[in-house]
């Protein structure tokens, strides 16, 4: 899989969520921008905090579609403590608040 279709997902990621919010994810967009895609990804999911977008698409029984879902699938492209964190969060999806 390659840093292309990794982007792509990304972006498809966030516009689901876009989607079901009903309006621009005004906080995730800059943050792409200015980190890119990998490091972006990266600092969310070792953040002790847990992220809208987790949230409404877990809720919405897309977890596939989280950035937790790409950080796993596209593990080449991360550090392995980054990795182990996305599949932490999914792995306890419905027990995180």
């Amino acid at each position: 899989m390659s840093e292309a279709s990794f982007r792509k997902e990304v972006e498809h990621t966030i516009k689901l969520y876009e989607k079901e919010i009903g309006h621009v994810a005004t906080r995730t967009w800059p943050m792409i921008e200015r980190y890119g895609e990998v490091e972006a990804l990266s600092r969310l999911m070792v953040s002790a905090d847990l992220q809208q977008g987790f949230k409404v698409l877990r809720d919405r029984n897309q977890l596939n579609n989280t950035f937790e879902a790409l950080v796993v699938r596209f593990k080449h492209l991360f550090k392995p403590d980054v990795v182990q964190a996305a599949q932490w969060r999914l792995d306890h999806a419905y027990e995180l608040l």
